[in-house]
């Protein structure tokens, strides 16, 4: 997967076309039930691949909170900011972003606790596969949430050429507003993934296993009172230090998540090809980040 190339200009003809600024959320998301392309128990792996026209590809996962609260992030993702995320990372220089959209819910209560796109490069595709997602607006009164399912799913079922070929890590965002369950029960693990035999993992061992080819982030939106306050946001800050980020505008994830990746890229050297396919190495030092935002 990974083929085609994002626009700006063939995504605002697709958002048009397809209407999305009159839309309701439940008239762009129509799913009422798990996509079964969508469905983890299908899926050995997802990869993201060089190819001729991506030669550097750079393998991002954004796993959305899709309970109840939350709901709102992908209908912005949709209407407003899927340019502002793929164009801001090709104009510094990272030409070749595969993004792969997760559904992440309560595994306890809702019946699609993960959800799982392709990675993609193209405006058609990427929106193809974050409408897909079923906004199941459940979750619990538990006051956590599955993300740690989002990390399982990276470590164990994602193959990604940034890594095996290059040694860059790819980037794993999950995006919620509360804590996450302290482990993943073994049956939990063989419901909602491929896996016959599995063993309780803890949170913490997963996201270290995630961490050995990815950079791992939680975005925490603070868009109530409570979401704000200590009990929601839990212990992220002991399992992911300074990858724990507390948003205080949520209609500002996809610039964090565009301006954590070109901050991290920057560090690795890596060399970037231009849309005329020709091999390049920029200084992103001379890129101002709020001027591409």
């Amino acid at each position: 997967m990974g083929g085609g190339r994002f626009s700006y200009e063939a995504y605002t003809r697709l958002s048009t076309s397809k209407g999305y600024a009159k839309k309701s959320r439940s008239e762009i998301f129509t799913s009422r039930n798990i996509d079964k392309e969508m469905d983890p128990s299908d899926v050995a792996f997802r990869e993201s691949r060089d190819s001729e026209e991506h030669p550097e590809s750079l393998s991002i996962i954004v796993g959305l909170d899709v309970t109840g609260s939350m709901g709102g992030v992908p209908e912005i993702i949709v209407k407003e900011t899927l340019p502002v995320l793929i164009g801001s990372l090709m104009e510094a220089g990272i030409e070749h972003p595969q993004v792969l959209f997760l559904g992440i819910g309560d595994f306890v209560y809702d019946s699609a606790p993960l959800q799982v796109g392709q990675f993609e490069s193209s405006a058609e595709l990427l929106d193809r596969w974050l409408t897909k997602v079923y906004l199941e607006g459940g979750g619990g009164g538990n006051n956590q949430e599955g993300y740690n399912l989002a990390h399982l799913f990276a470590a164990r079922h994602t193959a990604i050429d940034c890594w095996e070929k290059r040694k860059q890590k790819g980037f794993l965002f999950t995006i919620g507003d509360e804590p996450v369950f302290p482990e993943i029960p073994a049956d939990i693990i063989k419901r909602y993934t491929s896996e016959k035999e599995a063993h309780t993992v803890t949170t913490k061992e997963i996201i270290a296993e995630a961490q050995e080819k990815y950079n791992v982030f939680h975005l925490h939106l603070e868009h109530s009172e409570y979401s704000k306050s200590d009990v929601r946001k839990g212990n992220w800050k002991e399992l992911l230090g300074e990858n724990f980020i507390e948003l205080p505008d949520f209609r500002t994830v996809a610039k964090k998540i565009a301006e954590v990746v070109i901050q991290h890229h920057k560090g690795s050297g890596a060399s970037s090809t231009n849309t005329n396919g020709t091999a390049t190495d920029r200084n992103l030092d001379d890129i101002e980040i709020e001027d591409m935002l």
